[in-house]
């Protein structure tokens, strides 16, 4: 994924930067961990778009990614101008280029991501991890580094290969459950609204939650911030009073996050997943940068990060 990461990154370099563009570029994920995102989504399938409310004239792609590499490719390759991402994948891109590509606007969702084991398989502790099969849903992605860590944590060396004390496979999230089902897992770590899923269709249970860490990061290409400092702007106060009006509205919320999760996996979610999701997240619009400080040690306790620039330097700030 670095080489690919590395050679993006030297084809955006071919590219320059349109200051008058009128279209804005945003990313995001499946999972009710982006609920911002869906719930603009959302209300611009109907009409009532958030964003456009403070950017009138402007237009907005919404691109859908299955995990963090893959939006933070997006990024390089300049096909997305921010993305609601993982921290991992950001904090990666930010290694990988010197800190010069990534920049983050906003927080967005913290907790909501959970070790879940089967209901075959009973642990005491982290050693019964032992020859044991672990998926994630992506190389590299925030819940993959976490698992990763934890696993180190406790004395379970995993390699990228799978080999080891225990095999890490990352799996799609949407092909964890029927894995699952079959007996082919023992455990996920994994996403809401991945995590209730597995709850209500395949008996899993929860094993590990850490309700206050960050999950989900609102991310810019330096460049386009740089050409955009106004519509930056714009966007973050957007996003600060969109998280409010969820905090405060949040019937109406779940049920615009419900149809647009069905409508993007063209899918028949229950109710009783949002409902169940909605109380292990917390919305907010900070930045926690010694949340991000810890996944750096995280990434590099898993072999996954080596250097990183300093994590304040990663916040946005209009002096780019």
């Amino acid at each position: 994924m670095v080489m690919w990461v590395l050679i993006a990154l030297l084809l955006a370099g071919c590219n320059r930067e349109d200051p008058h563009s009128k279209v804005i570029r945003m990313g995001s994920f499946p999972n009710i961990t982006h609920v911002q995102a869906l719930v603009a989504r959302n209300m611009a399938r109907h009409g009532e778009g958030w964003f456009e409310r403070y950017l009138p004239g402007y237009r907005f792609e919404w691109y859908t990614y299955n995990a963090g590499p893959s939006a933070m490719e997006a990024i390089f390759g300049r096909t997305v101008d921010l993305t609601y991402v993982g921290p991992s994948p950001a904090i990666n891109a930010y290694a990988v280029s010197a800190g010069r590509e990534v920049r983050l606007l906003a927080g967005a969702v913290n907790g909501g991501a959970a070790l879940m084991v089967s209901p075959g398989f009973s642990p005491e502790g982290p050693a019964d991890f032992r020859h044991k099969r672990v998926a994630t849903p992506q190389l590299g992605n925030t819940q993959d580094v976490s698992c990763r860590a934890w696993l180190a944590k406790n004395g379970l060396h995993c390699t990228l290969e799978g080999s080891g004390d225990c095999r890490v496979m990352p799996t799609p999230n949407a092909m964890q459950l029927q894995l699952m089902q079959q007996g082919e897992l023992d455990a996920c770590w994994t996403v809401e609204p991945w995590v209730s899923r597995l709850e209500e269709k395949a008996g899993a249970k929860v094993f590990v939650q850490e309700p206050g860490v960050v999950t989900t990061v609102l991310a810019g290409r330096v460049a386009w911030l740089r050409a955009h400092p106004a519509e930056a702007k714009a966007l973050q106060k957007a996003h600060s009073e969109l998280t409010q009006w969820i905090i405060d509205h949040p019937a109406e919320a779940k049920d615009r996050v419900l149809e647009e999760l069905n409508a993007l996996t063209q899918s028949n979610l229950d109710r009783s997943i949002v409902e169940s999701a909605w109380k292990r997240l917390t919305l907010t619009d900070q930045v926690d940068v010694p949340g991000l400080e810890q996944f750096v040690r995280d990434a590099q306790s898993a072999d996954l990060l080596d250097r990183v620039p300093p994590i304040n330097d990663m916040i946005y700030r209009d002096n780019l």
